[in-house]
């Protein structure tokens, strides 16, 4: 992989390269400050494969950087590192946000820095082998119909607010302790048969309704604190942050009217009727915070139950305080 290390500590930039020379990543070109970086990436013929990141930093910090990373079209889904001294929630929240894939405290644990590189490399060749085999098209550029690979594939939408790779929503909530944890709620969301409808699509076609949907999620949620991510065909996960009451009933609604609303349609010109099904809430009632990741996965396959069969499961509105001692 080819990495890009930001630090204005000379210092840190000497030890991550050296952390990095170790495990094989030797592919490495280091920044002492953010203006030096984005330099350094416009002016590279060959793209990067990594960024790591320190958020204090003078005149435009970590946060800013992986900001202006992620609108650079060809680094939208580039891992992005965040190797920082802070740990207070609202940097981790805005680092997220910002597009960071994970979080690193210093003094980091050397291992924990192989372990994340090693993910990172992993993902990174096995995405250049899926873009190898299926290109991405581009509007205005023909090409064949999405693959079953592309169809499970997690998409991460471009500017839509609250939404996040599922890896990162994942490194997200490993940041936190149980007690921290516990006011937040997860719950998913499933277009039923979104998939099998754009079978016969273009792989940007299918791209850009996944993003619709994000659109109308994020729309709905734009009052909370909440990330939210793709987790493959039609279906939703969104994390709620900030302890308000919730009721998925009403949000189902609030959120097919939203869809109504946008009016889509097939690119053969064919009105859509395909609307979304909302999960129950599940709490973060842990014995780990290391099972946090477990919980989206049962929110998603709560949802598909209900899409499945609506009879099959109750999403019944509790009062705020009590919605939030029954989640599970």
């Amino acid at each position: 992989m080819k990495i890009l290390a930001v630090d204005d500590d000379p210092i840190i930039l000497e030890l991550l390269t050296e952390v990095l020379r170790v495990v094989g990543f030797t592919d490495v070109t280091i920044c002492e400050s953010a203006k030096e970086a984005i330099e350094t990436i416009t002016q590279s013929e060959v793209p990067f494969d990594c960024f790591l990141c320190d958020i204090q930093m003078p005149e435009m910090d970590g946060i800013q950087l992986t900001s202006a990373i992620r609108k650079l079209p060809e680094y939208v889904s580039t891992p992005i590192l965040m190797i920082t001294a802070m740990s207070d929630r609202s940097y981790i929240d805005n680092a997220f946000a910002a597009g960071a894939t994970d979080y690193v405290t210093k003094p980091f644990e050397i291992a924990e820095v192989h372990a994340r590189m090693r993910l990172f490399s992993e993902r990174d060749a096995e995405r250049k082998l899926l873009e190898d085999r299926n290109p991405v098209p581009t509007p205005g550029h023909p090409a064949g119909t999405v693959t079953q690979a592309e169809l499970a594939a997690r998409i991460t939408p471009s500017d839509v607010t609250g939404f996040i790779d599922y890896l990162a929503l994942e490194n997200y909530l490993l940041q936190f302790s149980r007690i921290s944890l516990f006011g937040m709620r997860a719950f998913g969301v499933v277009v039923p048969e979104l998939a099998r409808a754009y079978e016969a699509s273009s792989a940007y076609e299918y791209h850009a309704t996944i993003t619709d949907f994000a659109e109308a999620i994020s729309d709905c949620l734009k009052s909370r604190g909440f990330f939210a991510s793709h987790a493959g065909a039609g279906e939703f996960v969104c994390v709620l942050t900030d302890g308000s009451a919730f009721d998925p009933i009403e949000f189902e609604k609030q959120l097919c009217d939203t869809v109504r609303e946008m009016d889509l349609h097939y690119c053969d010109g064919r009105p859509m009727t395909l609307l979304p099904v909302v999960g129950g809430t599940k709490g973060f009632q842990l014995k780990s915070a290391q099972e946090a990741p477990k919980i989206l996965v049962q929110a998603l396959s709560d949802a598909e139950m209900i899409a499945r069969d609506p009879h099959a499961a109750t999403r019944e509105a509790l009062p705020g305080p009590l919605q939030r001692l029954f989640a599970s």
